[in-house]
């Protein structure tokens, strides 16, 4: 890319429905949404999509880049779970430690829940004096405060993310940067069924009940993100097989992971990230024709 370039900026951020995660797997790769809609819009991308990372981090890492970079042409986020949290973590703190422990990414994001479930888990095959390594470290012990003291509730996550989510569109519309955002991965998740049943019923309460539901716009694709109340998110397209009237997806388990990696790895393969650069592609060329 050259420094003169007048090539428009496409600037993403999300978690691993965002980020290169066969490349993190070691699985084989394809390209992924980010790239094929910069192909398509003929921008240059800026992906700073992490597996793993919470709205904390995905809005401030956008945020940043928009008060920062030039000739900006669109930004996006996907965001991620809702109870996924994100910690800041002033890398310079960590020079004292040997350079395999260091890690230059300053964000820390994880799901409370599971990390203490992970840990508990594991706890079977550990006996005193033998120490269970999952229930040490900082993840861990920040994680057993938030389950605790049931700070890592549906309600918390709602009102958090929502900020984050209409922040983002005022910011955008502030700096006059065309905008899209979506909901990438299932916004809340649940061990098993019944429970995931109760938490998408709290979390559709707990968006009728927000002063936002009302407050965004078209550039929100599938907004309210959940099917009970009409929206969606990525992962619920693939559920839906895209659109498809006949809803095959819950007729047929083969055809549940036509857009999936697999049957053990439900992330977004090929044909699904082809899909939703369509979907963005169409969208930001009916809000943004002259662009």
């Amino acid at each position: 890319m050259s420094l003169f370039s007048k090539q428009k900026k496409l600037i993403i951020s999300g978690c691993s429905y965002t980020h290169n995660y066969c490349k993190t797997q070691r699985l084989e790769e394809f390209p992924i949404w980010g790239e094929l809609l910069a192909e398509k819009l003929d921008m240059e991308l800026i992906n700073l999509s992490k597996c793993g990372f919470g709205n904390k981090a995905i809005y401030t890492t956008l945020v940043e880049s928009m008060v920062t970079e030039k000739n900006i042409g669109l930004v996006i986020p996907m965001w991620s779970e809702f109870q996924r949290l994100s910690l800041f973590i002033d890398t310079a703190t960590l020079d004292h430690l040997p350079k395999r422990l260091q890690n230059p990414d300053p964000w820390r994001c994880f799901l409370p829940e599971r990390i203490v479930l992970d840990a508990d888990w594991h706890e079977k095959f550990y006996t005193p004096p033998a120490v269970n390594p999952k229930k040490q470290g900082r993840k861990y012990d920040v994680s057993k405060v938030y389950r605790d003291r049931q700070l890592d509730n549906i309600k918390n996550g709602v009102v958090e993310s929502l900020g984050y989510m209409f922040a983002f569109q005022n910011i955008s519309k502030n700096l006059n940067i065309p905008h899209l955002q979506m909901q990438g991965c299932p916004p809340c998740m649940g061990k098993d069924m019944p429970k995931e049943i109760k938490n998408y019923n709290q979390l559709g309460h707990c968006l009728i009940g927000s002063p936002y539901i009302d407050k965004f716009e078209d550039n929100f694709i599938g907004w309210p993100i959940v099917s009970t109340l009409g929206g969606f998110s990525f992962d619920t397209l693939m559920n839906d097989a895209f659109g498809s009237k006949q809803k095959k997806a819950f007729k047929s388990f083969d055809l549940y992971f036509e857009y999936r990696i697999s049957q053990e790895d439900t992330h977004p393969n090929a044909l699904a990230h082809q899909k939703i650069t369509e979907l963005m592609y169409d969208t930001y060329k009916e809000l943004y024709p002259n662009s």
